[in-house]
């Protein structure tokens, strides 16, 4: 037995030391990769390679990527603001010759957010540059990103079960929970306001509403108008053509020999398909090669280069300040990813004391949430209003209920002719588990001192003096949200009533109902801030959540750690484990009965 205890505390401290050895080598990998990285030098005549690997978003989520990898879920993110800097800078770049769109990892993004950056790509196209998109097959989103280049280029040969052009169109498909409910005797009481209000339900049905299916029907419509519009525009397609196309595409795809590259290629949606040996010859004669492959720098890598050259802020000179409220709206501090209204109003705090900073432009991308969390955002704005500075909000793909909450008393509000908003209405969800836990055999009982004791108790049915209370106060609030969006936007409360009742709007019908003031991106929110504080030089700065020395450099090494994870493993097994976002929504927002303004459709696929 002695000799046993010695040869396993021996192979124990090998094993310690063997975890010691692996853990010291990925650090010191981690920082090699992350210095190499910061000094990365820009040749002339480089191409810029636009290579995003993951869905765009406004706001990075603050996860542990390390985490993220041992668990298997690698949701890669792409931030919307760095692709826009990278190619607005590039634009005027004298060493940057052509612009190569490689969108083999781009992952889901808002048409809001595809619609900012073709609004950059355009601009960077009117320079007099090049853009060339290459790809083995192009996904719905994609495409719309490719669609802005000179030229399409089709990798031929590729196995992709679906290649070519893949335009599947625009759809929503809520979970509906009422039979489980049901089925588990759990008793979810709804007290919603507004008509439209759909956000309740997944408690009520087991499928859409008849007149849920026609107010999402219209938007959903003028959505993938805007989309194929945008396409035809830049691809001088006819609008038979992509109708047959994407309504016809097993019978068009036999037609061709069952080639959906050919198909591709016959119907204008590629100029050319290629082997790779072959474009990558064709950017080399365009920029020159540099080892295997042609003249490049990746965006990350020229972010990178840019951050680095960057001027500090500068003391004393007029400010804009820009905050970014990105994710499902919750009360207290919350992470990125999430709009917590302590958080957000905290960065707000920020903006109405500093004095060089002279209108605050209001960054919001979100389905809505909790309804005391947006007033008191809302309320915090308006404080800055009252100094004087002017806000102006900016919406990015969606911006609904309270989303729409949070802008509706602004200055301006700017939205992009794809944004989604509106959705208008306010709903809550009261649970009571008597019924479930009494068939389980564990039942309450109890006393109380008047007729409201134990009205919040779970295991007892919800109290008629309580349901009464809360049916009158989702009324209430939803009163308060009309005279809100009637004060905001200068219009009748019957006015406000007409655009509200819970419908969702796209951008451009949210402006002939006059709940937005224009249609505009980010950039054109800031100009109108400069106009309306009455000054024409100034500086943009970005109000962010501080994070410690510490957690920004575990950050950036843990991101780094990802992204090789991300190479190595491409195919992401465990990613059906994870739960919907709208499920993760509505699991936080029912933490505690409160009153809620969301809308669980706006996130369009």
């Amino acid at each position: 037995m002695s000799f046993l205890r010695r040869l396993w505390l021996m192979i124990s401290h090998i094993k310690n030391a063997i975890g010691n050895i692996v853990f010291l080598s990925i650090i010191t990998i981690l920082f090699f990769a992350l210095f190499q990285s910061r000094g990365v030098k820009v040749q002339d005549g480089s191409a810029l390679v636009l290579n995003p690997k993951g869905s765009i978003v406004e706001q990075k989520s603050f996860v542990n990527p390390l985490g993220s990898i041992i668990s298997g879920n690698r949701t890669l993110e792409v931030s919307l603001q760095e692709l826009l800097t990278v190619i607005k800078d590039a634009r005027s770049d004298g060493r940057i010759a052509l612009l190569v769109l490689d969108l083999a990892r781009l992952g889901e993004a808002s048409i809001g957010h595809l619609e900012e950056i073709g609004i950059a790509l355009q601009e960077f196209k009117s320079s007099g540059k090049t853009i060339i998109a290459v790809g083995s097959s192009y996904t719905q989103t994609q495409y719309y990103l490719a669609s802005f280049a000179d030229e399409i280029i089709l990798e031929g040969g590729s196995l992709n079960p679906l290649g070519g052009v893949m335009l599947t169109g625009l759809s929503i498909h809520p979970l509906y929970y009422k039979t489980l409910l049901d089925k588990l005797d759990l008793d979810f009481r709804v007290f919603a306001a507004g008509e439209y209000k759909d956000a309740v339900e997944p408690y009520l049905r087991d499928g859409m509403s008849e007149i849920a299916k026609i107010g999402n029907q219209q938007w959903l419509d003028s959505l993938w108008e805007t989309y194929k519009n945008t396409i035809l525009k830049n691809r001088q397609i006819s609008s038979n053509a992509f109708h047959r196309y994407t309504n016809d595409y097993d019978q068009l795809l036999n037609e061709s020999g069952d080639d959906p590259d050919k198909l591709a290629l016959d119907y204008g949606f590629v100029d050319k398909v290629l082997d790779p040996a072959s474009w990558k010859a064709k950017i080399i004669s365009l920029v020159g090669a540099s080892g295997n492959s042609f003249r490049q720098v990746t965006y990350i890598d020229y972010l990178g280069t840019q951050r680095n050259t960057a001027s500090t802020s500068n003391q004393g000179i007029n400010k804009i300040a820009v905050i970014t409220a990105s994710g499902t709206i919750l009360e207290g501090d919350q992470p990125a990813g999430f709009v917590g209204s302590d958080s957000i109003v905290s960065l707000i705090e920020k903006v109405r004391m500093d004095d060089n900073i002279r209108a605050l432009v209001f960054r919001i991308n979100s389905p809505g949430g909790s309804a005391g969390a947006s007033e008191e955002i809302r309320r915090e704005l308006e404080l800055v209003q009252k100094e004087g500075k002017p806000v102006v909000v900016s919406m990015g793909g969606y911006a609904t209920s309270g989303g729409y909450w949070i802008s509706s008393t602004a200055n301006k509000i700017f939205a992009l002719e794809s944004t989604i908003t509106g959705s208008i209405g306010v709903f809550m969800v009261f649970r009571s588990y008597a019924s479930a836990l009494s068939k389980l055999g564990v039942n309450g009982d109890g006393l109380g001192t008047t007729n409201l004791s134990g009205a919040f108790n779970p295991l007892k049915p919800i109290n008629p003096i309580l349901e009464d209370a809360l049916e009158r106060s989702v009324n209430r609030a939803y009163s308060r949200f009309l005279n809100l969006v009637s004060d905001g936007r200068n219009m009748t409360v019957t006015e406000a009533k007409t655009a509200a009742n819970g419908k969702v709007w796209t951008g451009k019908k949210a402006l002939a109902l006059g709940l937005i003031d224009a249609i505009g991106d980010l950039d054109d929110a800031v100009s109108s801030a400069a106009v309306l504080s009455g000054i024409s030089q100034y500086e943009v700065v970005f109000i962010d959540l501080e994070l410690s020395a510490s957690e920004r450099l575990a950050n950036e090494l843990f991101q780094i750690a990802a992204d090789i994870a991300e190479e190595v493993y491409v195919n992401q097994t465990f990613s059906n484990l994870v739960l919907p976002r709208e499920i993760q929504d509505l699991l936080a927002m029912s933490e505690s009965p409160s009153l809620q303004s969301y809308c669980p459709y706006c996130r369009v696929k």
